[in-house]
């Protein structure tokens, strides 16, 4: 036990023993319980170098990515991934720029958000995929100015899950604009 800890314990003993003996009417076998707990805790505190928390986050595998498009895209076609392929960020490389598809390292939390930009009188459908399957939606487009359009999901994934950005199954993705207008982007919660 660290001297911090003693000290503590030290003083927590001698509060107690001063409080009883003042009272005089509580016996040392009720206090017992009291004393192990504290003790207890003050051996949590020591092996968690101080830190309260056990749920291991602050030693956790830190995953994030945010990527956009190097050009603009035009016509791509229906069903198609998005291929973000301007990294900016990937902790942990689980996003892969060639193929457009975030890979799950570990299971947990996820949360991902993607912006679609595209030119007016245009559009651009699309659509967060987890295997494949359909999870949320997004439209910018169809209007005389150029539009934007946001989303953002929460998602439990498990281990080797896939996740990316499609172009809406029945409609060409008509106009995408890079130069940071258009992002993906996606951490462990």
């Amino acid at each position: 036990m660290g001297l911090s800890n003693v000290l503590v314990l030290s003083f927590t003993m001698y509060v107690l023993g001063s409080m009883y003996l003042v009272d005089g009417h509580t016996s040392c076998s009720r206090t017992s319980g009291l004393m192990k707990s504290i003790q207890y805790q003050l051996k949590l505190v020591e092996e968690g170098n101080g830190r309260c928390d056990y749920s291991n986050r602050y030693n956790r595998k830190q995953i994030g990515f945010l990527v956009g498009l190097k050009t603009t895209l035009q016509n791509r076609p229906k069903g198609s991934v998005v291929k973000y392929d301007n990294v900016i960020t990937n902790d942990d490389n689980s996003y892969n720029p060639s193929t457009g598809t975030f890979t799950a390292s570990i299971e947990g939390l996820y949360s991902f958000s993607w912006t679609t930009t595209t030119q007016a009188n245009k559009y651009f459908y699309t659509y967060l995929a987890v295997n494949g399957n359909l999870i949320a939606r997004n439209h910018a487009g169809h209007d005389n100015v150029n539009l934007s359009a946001s989303q953002t999901v929460v998602v439990h994934l498990k281990k080797n899950d896939k996740v990316n950005i499609k172009v809406q199954d029945n409609l060409v993705g008509q106009v995408i604009y890079y130069d940071g207008w258009s992002t993906f982007s996606g951490f462990m919660i």
